[in-house]
């Protein structure tokens, strides 16, 4: 009698081990596919705010009210296109995250012309498509080291599980011998 209830404890412990580990795939490849659309969308952003400063700097010098104009409605387009997948990548994480709020500040500056202005004594060369590309660089490696820092919490979900494994085999084993 005692080897049967032991043989059942080990049949159950091991069902709910297998059930646990077919969750934290399952839960690692809805992560898998978190990380890859957040980095369409972030490259999608970035894009956008290529082709806008690109606009924006070619445009704003000129003294043509006509092309300005024209330039305007262009611009706007553009934005709000940005925008739209700026708000799909800010949906996407906790309002509490430190981390993904610095990107989505780094994302937005990428559409603020005022980032732009260099003052004379360090401007050296950097003009505002310079300074622009700097900060873009630097908002990809934000992205980058987020989405590497997913990365790694996704790949391997086993790692996790193994660790909990010594925990739940106290537990039982405790509740086996009371």
């Amino acid at each position: 009698m005692e080897m049967d209830m032991t043989a059942a404890l080990i049949t159950i412990f091991a069902g709910l081990c297998a059930a646990y580990m077919a969750r934290e795939l399952k839960i690692s490849e809805f992560r898998q596919a978190w990380i890859n659309g957040l980095r369409e969308e972030i490259s999608d952003f970035v894009a956008k705010a290529h082709e806008w400063i690109d606009l924006y700097i070619d445009t704003n010098p000129s003294d043509d009210q006509e092309l300005k104009a024209e330039a305007h409605k262009k611009l706007n387009s553009l934005k709000y296109e940005a925008f739209r997948a700026y708000r799909k990548i800010q949906m996407r994480f906790k309002p509490t995250d430190e981390e993904a709020n610095k990107l989505l500040a780094s994302l937005q500056n990428l559409l603020d012309p005022s980032k732009l202005y260099v003052a004379p004594q360090e401007a050296r060369g950097r003009g505002k498509y310079n300074v622009w590309r700097e900060l873009a660089d630097l908002t990809i490696l934000q992205a980058r080291h987020l989405l590497k820092e997913e990365w790694e919490t996704t790949k391997n979900p086993l790692t996790r599980v193994a660790r909990k494994v010594p925990v739940w085999l106290d537990s039982v084993s405790a509740a086996v011998r009371k």
